[in-house]
């Protein structure tokens, strides 16, 4: 049997009552005499790191760092609950009070609080993970004593500091002199005018569509901004020459002050689209600003003051107007697929969107609530493709993660789900990539490969198609073809996702090649440390590797996730074609414990 490793404090963490964080005040104190009282106003020592909460900086290791304001917040509260497991429902409250957010929000603040403190979730000395319940932070807490290394007054940056600040930018002043010495007559852009520099001929146009600002009085409306996110994506995916960020990439900029120059580098693209939406009953008003990420300029900045009904009629605009702005020419099927647009039920758009929020979570119970909102969608507007592709979507997941008792059953509701979307609008391009993954995990290869380029075709930078087509390669024994898809796929969605480092390490793992596997999913795994599929391949990859205590760890993590899994699972549902690497990923699993 796979071993399970318990809390590694030794029951010498006492857990601390609870109590509240006066936000005006910022005051952070604690009941238990034997724990210092800790105002966040001041600094206050975790570890052997000093933190200044207002400020959102830390001091590690003789090095400052700035936090995210999000990753500060979740920092101070285990701090205030020092030695409790802290749940994530606890943390979402806590931090993201009356907001829904995805489920890698709290994941990906940890990983950001872990990397900051140089923390090992295998050996934790600041976070522990406590498996299907939360976290809880081990190191001891109190405030800065007296002689500590102080932190930087933010106005007056040490000199080390100054030369971190300088260092890049007199990188990219030497750039620009030796383009200037080898170009002669190249020009440096200055405020936006008519005319403005566009990439050079043959050069391809890039874009990313940031997070929308939710202004709504009710937090509980940030769906809807993240939903208009996400279909601005896809709407500008479908168009040929124009290469467009994927979701995933530039959720990760939520809430991020980053300047725009900076954003454009890390994502390589040359403009931005950023808004912000406020929706009161039935009311709905828009800012947006194309901007050049080359120098933070503004292109354009519209507003719209529409009502709700009218939210498919903006977003027809606002791609109309990046394609007039990048002037990018399209060929007459483009320009009338555009001029279609999209027409639903504003009901059913709303609910559709509540339902995707739910279905990005990735676990068993969200996955219900998911079906729940799509299911809706569909009684409020029974012509709704993508409502029916989505519902389709839900019950694949269901079948593949095993959650779903039979899973041909959820198979063939999937089945019949995608073949009434299609009937309804084949444009959506969602539509071919659940059909693909119905292929493949019925064992039709070509099929699956067809579909998934069917997909392409009608959203050329549709990510999470081109990473599919890889997925579908190496199914299909075919991880050469597989490595290369997945290079585009990283292209449009530069920082790679938990489901792209599984593909990308699966592929490794097939070739062989188990320390690139290795580093790829022990990645996958500190960003969703629930999906129980990246755990079981790294327990293989290990295993592979001749690494068998750390198999069997993560054979026991997979285990607490889904007690009743089994190899048999592997063998009825992974369409692996080549039976000689299905028996060699099955004997790797063997190693680790699993039956």
């Amino acid at each position: 049997m796979p071993r399970r490793l318990g809390p590694r404090c030794g029951g010498a963490c006492r857990p601390l009552p609870r109590r509240p964080i006066e936000r005006g005040s910022t005051m952070i104190t604690s009941s238990d005499t034997s724990q210092p009282e800790l105002r966040a106003e001041e600094p206050f020592r975790v570890a052997d790191s000093i933190v200044d909460a207002p400020g959102n900086r830390l001091l590690c290791g003789g090095r400052e760092m700035k936090l995210e304001p999000k990753v500060m917040q979740v920092l101070v509260h285990l701090a205030l609950n020092r030695g409790r497991v802290v749940s994530r429902d606890e943390l979402e409250r806590a931090v993201w009070t009356g907001m829904v957010v995805g489920y890698d929000a709290i994941t990906n603040a940890i990983i950001k609080l872990r990397r900051a403190f140089g923390d090992d979730p295998r050996s934790p000395h600041v976070i522990e993970t406590i498996s299907k319940h939360g976290y809880r932070l081990v190191a001891d807490v109190g405030p800065a004593a007296a002689g500590e290394p102080a932190l930087a007054s933010p106005q007056s940056p040490t000199r080390a500091g100054l030369r971190r600040l300088l260092r890049p930018r007199m990188a990219v002043l030497a750039v620009a002199v030796l383009v200037l010495a080898v170009a002669g007559g190249y020009v440096l852009l200055g405020p936006h005018k008519p005319g403005r520099t566009l990439p050079a001929a043959g050069v391809r146009p890039s874009i990313a569509v940031l997070p929308f600002d939710s202004m709504s009085a009710d937090p509980a409306r940030e769906y809807f901004a993240n939903g208009l996110t996400e279909d601005l994506i896809t709407d500008l995916s479908k168009i040929p020459g124009l290469l467009v960020v994927a979701r995933n990439s530039v959720f990760a900029y939520k809430d991020s002050d980053a300047p725009p120059e900076h954003i454009g580098r890390e994502l390589g693209v040359g403009f931005l689209l950023r808004g912000s939406v406020r929706r009161e009953d039935q009311q709905l008003r828009l800012n947006v600003r194309l901007i050049d990420a080359r120098d933070g300029h503004a292109i354009w900045a519209e507003r719209y003051d529409r009502g709700l009904t009218d939210i498919f009629r903006i977003q027809d605009e606002l791609t109309a107007r990046i394609v007039s702005a990048l002037e990018l020419e399209l060929a007459p099927q483009e320009q009338q697929r555009l001029a279609a647009g999209e027409s639903a039920s504003v009901a059913a758009y709303d609910e559709l969107l509540r339902g995707l929020d739910r279905y990005g979570r990735r676990s068993f119970q969200d996955n219900e609530l998911a079906k729940a909102h799509f299911r809706r969608a569909i009684e409020l507007d029974p012509d709704y493709a993508r409502a029916y592709a989505a519902l389709a979507l839900a019950w694949t997941r269901d079948a593949v993660d095993g959650w779903a008792p039979a899973a041909q059953g959820a198979m063939a509701r999937a089945e019949a789900l995608a073949a009434q979307a299609v009937r309804l609008d084949p444009r959506v391009p969602q539509i071919y990539f659940v059909r693909a993954q119905l292929a493949v995990y019925r064992g039709d290869h070509a099929e699956a490969i067809r579909e998934t380029q069917h997909a392409i075709a009608v959203a050329p930078g549709y990510a999470d198609a081109h990473a599919q087509l890889a997925w579908v390669l190496h199914f299909a024994g075919r991880p050469a073809l597989g490595l290369q898809a997945m290079e585009q796929a990283t292209r449009l969605n530069p920082r790679l996702p938990s489901i792209y480092r599984l593909v990308r390490g699966a592929l490794h793992y097939s070739q062989g090649n188990h320390a690139a596997a290795i580093a790829d999913l022990e990645q996958a795994v500190m960003m969703n440390p629930s999906f129980q599929m990246l755990r079981l391949w790294l327990a293989a990859a290990y295993a592979a590797a001749g690494r068998i205590d750390d198999a069997q760890w993560q054979a026991a993590e997979a285990m607490a996730l889904n007690p009743g899994f089994t190899l048999d699972h592997v063998r009825r549902v992974y369409p692996i074609r080549d039976p000689d690497y299905r028996e060699r990923l099955l004997a790797d699993l063997r190693k680790a414990g699993l039956e």
